[in-house]
């Protein structure tokens, strides 16, 4: 399985939103798998409430350690097909060490405020000491003016920029509430939203394989 990790130092910045969402996509046509590392568990919820529905699709799995180390676990998927995403809490410590080690890629979200903007640059510098490759994704931007300032900003960093943004929409939040992706949820807003996240992502794979 090629293996992703959502990290960031900063909350909010949409690690969760962005996994579940690029799951369900990957989904569609090939094994994707969760993997939680966020105490706050909102994957494990969101999913839970997936399989509540009883109507949702079996992909993506959520794979639960019970004990078992993270970089085990990933090594044990290495070999079998799809893609793995991991989940992180808002920090960089060991555990998102962790993740960043076992990953192919990891995907840094995030979105077009100075805070965040400001943030993102102690989540990099722990990413290089890792030696880890790592692209950017502008996240939850009000409109095409906040999302191209923010890539400028960004483009200081050694570090690939999606050229493409996300958009701030409510969809994303009806989506978390009823255990959706966004292409589950019915409306021109969530087929927007689900023609930027596959955008995103085949930029995001062609990253990948580059290297």
């Amino acid at each position: 399985m090629q293996t992703y990790a959502l990290v960031s130092q900063k909350g909010g910045a949409g690690k969760s939103t962005l996994a579940r969402q690029f799951s369900v996509i990957v989904g569609g046509t090939e094994p994707a798998v969760l993997i939680d590392r966020d105490p706050q568990q909102t994957t494990t919820k969101w999913w839970n409430r997936r399989q509540e529905s009883g109507s949702m699709p079996g992909r993506p799995d959520l794979l639960e350690l019970s004990g078992m180390t993270l970089t085990a676990a990933a090594e044990a998927l290495r070999g079998k097909p799809g893609t793995l995403f991991i989940d992180t809490k808002p920090a960089v410590g060991e555990h998102e060490a962790e993740a960043a080690r076992v990953s192919d890629l990891i995907i840094v979200p995030v979105r077009p405020s100075p805070d965040d903007l400001e943030a993102v640059g102690d989540t990099l510098k722990i990413l290089r000491r890792l030696e880890k490759r790592a692209v950017l994704v502008v996240n939850a931007a009000k409109n095409e003016a906040r999302a191209t300032s923010a890539r400028a900003a960004l483009s200081q960093y050694p570090v690939p920029v999606c050229p493409i943004h996300l958009s701030d929409r409510a969809v994303y939040l009806d989506a978390a509430l009823e255990g959706r992706g966004v292409g589950e949820m019915k409306g021109g807003g969530a087929r927007e939203a689900l023609d930027e996240l596959r955008r995103v992502w085949t930029w995001i794979m062609e990253a990948q394989n580059e290297h």
